[in-house]
């Protein structure tokens, strides 16, 4: 018995890549920057939670201003209708998060929550992937943990929008940072 545990063990890392193995250093840094990110994120969740709203509102921003000298630059092409009135609408959203930050938070955070719901699920089916390796079973904690996250979210609205984004992308940032340090630990045992 003891000797069809090993080799079901054993069995288990061969589903790691060369790749995988030879990069696990990767994993590790990547798992601990996402665990240190996610700490400073809970310390300071309103400061977090700004930092996204204005970053999002500059991304649509510069979309938008990007997409009218696309635009302005083709006017010939058939698209060119389509171009400026979804470049418009970029620049918009962008004016607007960037202008009205407290507001955009609210609408960010219900962008959270769908994500948060939409992660939680595909960790949860990445577990069953990664069934035979050590701690897959923390993989469903991260899922489950990020659906229960997006309830806190949506449960919380609209008051603690100003904090909960932050709180809780930290917390999921901590998480996920610990599954990628234990996947880069067992990459490298593995390869030894």
């Amino acid at each position: 018995m003891a000797h069809t545990m090993g080799n079901e063990i054993d069995d288990s890392y061969t589903l790691f890549t060369p790749e995988v193995k030879e990069k696990n250093r990767w994993f590790m840094v990547l798992g601990v920057v996402m665990f240190l990110l996610g700490i400073a994120a809970v310390a300071f969740p309103f400061v977090a939670t700004l930092a996204m709203e204005l970053l999002i509102g500059w991304i649509f921003t510069i979309s938008g201003v990007i997409g009218m000298v696309t635009a302005f630059r083709t006017p010939k092409w058939k698209g060119f209708l389509f171009e400026i009135l979804g470049s418009l609408l970029a620049l918009g959203i962008g004016l607007v998060l960037l202008f009205f930050p407290m507001a955009g938070m609210l609408s960010l955070t219900l962008l959270v929550a769908a994500f948060l719901i939409a992660s939680g699920i595909f960790r949860i089916f990445l577990a069953f992937t990664l069934r035979p390796l050590d701690h897959w079973g923390w993989q469903i904690v991260s899922g489950v943990l990020a659906l229960v996250l997006a309830g806190l979210i949506l449960a919380q609205l609209p008051h603690a929008a100003n904090w909960v984004i932050g709180l809780l992308v930290g917390i999921d940032l901590m998480f996920s940072g610990m599954i990628m340090i234990m996947l880069a630990t067992t990459a490298r045992r593995s390869a030894a």
